[in-house]
């Protein structure tokens, strides 16, 4: 069962952490008797814990500690993923500032071997990220962090669904890293396989079981699709990514090109009536400003639809020639 806070005190509860305001955000809990294991909305479904992790309003990291620390201490799940797909311990772990925010999510039961919405552990952003942004005092806690993080028994291993593992990144690493993590292989670490148990969101989806079999046969693990079927469904949740995750940071021409590809794709297909056609380029426009990511989900689930119909009505794959000027 998925627990939202309830909509009268949303918007004041996110005032409060946006301001770092934690007496009053503390004072509205209590009082109000929220559980700060909810998801702060119903549209991203992001935890307060990570509304908290996020919050450009707290310029002071020890703040921050002390506000996230509260709501750990009143049952906050640091595992628990917000509907793009990944939770608090992914974010801390690409974020050399919120190093000591990931050592906290660690002393609170943080899963190691959770992945993210590609596939990736707290392990493989740990090694991909920290080592190469920090030097100093601040390299030392990212080196003690990703010794933490192995001893608790990450699996170096794993693969992310472009087959990419954190061994890989280590072999690209520096040398104390590798120093690190191989004296901790010698002390025999248990693997602990991911046990948390996720929230199941809504989903507009029509037909979702489709979608999940254009993406597992169709979509490769990285680069373009071979068929026009996987490369209309890679090009919506490309962009869906880049919109939620990072606000259109890396949008390029690259981005754009894939939601003209959705929209020529679809409508010169034939197969959409009129006024089916003229919401598809609609749809797809909302998609193509760089200044003004779109973050619903709506749309992304309304063109997945189509892309079903599409597969559904083509009998044959369709081969897809490959675009040099969308690298993404």
């Amino acid at each position: 069962m998925l627990t939202i806070i309830p909509d009268q005190h949303q918007r004041t509860l996110s005032m409060a952490i946006a301001r770092g305001e934690f007496d009053n955000f503390k004072k509205l809990v209590e009082q109000n008797y929220l559980d700060v294991d909810a998801f702060i909305d119903n549209k991203n479904y992001t935890p307060v814990l990570m509304e908290i992790l996020l919050s450009r309003g707290i310029s002071d990291e020890n703040n921050r500690l002390t506000m996230l620390h509260y709501v750990l201490d009143k049952g906050a799940n640091p595992n628990t993923k917000c509907k793009a797909g990944y939770n608090c311990l992914h974010i801390a772990a690409r974020q050399p500032k919120l190093a000591k925010a990931l050592d906290l999510f660690l002393d609170f039961n943080g899963d190691v071997n959770c992945t993210d919405e590609n596939g990736a552990t707290v392990a493989y952003w740990a090694i991909q990220s920290f080592p190469w942004r920090t030097q100093g005092a601040d390299r030392q806690v990212h080196l003690n962090l990703i010794e933490r993080i192995v001893m608790l028994g990450a699996s170096l291993d794993h693969k992310n669904k472009f087959g990419s593992s954190p061994r890989d990144w280590l072999a690209r690493t520096s040398e104390d890293v590798k120093a690190l993590v191989a004296g901790c292989e010698k002390l025999n670490p248990v693997y602990k396989p991911g046990t948390s148990v996720q929230p199941k969101f809504p989903t507009h989806l029509q037909n979702p079981e489709i979608a999940q079999k254009i993406w597992k046969e169709l979509v490769p693990p990285i680069g373009q699709a071979g068929t026009v079927q996987g490369e209309l469904l890679r090009a919506i949740e490309k962009l869906r990514d880049e919109a939620q995750r990072n606000g259109n940071i890396n949008f390029s021409n690259s981005h754009k090109l894939l939601a003209q590809f959705i929209s020529d794709s679809l409508i010169n297909s034939t197969l959409f009536d009129k006024n089916e056609m003229a919401k598809i380029k609609s749809e797809c426009k909302k998609l193509m400003k760089a200044s003004d990511p779109y973050t619903e989900d709506d749309v992304y689930d309304y063109l997945t639809d189509q892309v079903c119909v599409f597969f559904q009505k083509n009998k044959d794959l369709i081969q897809h020639e490959m675009n040099p000027e969308i690298i993404c």
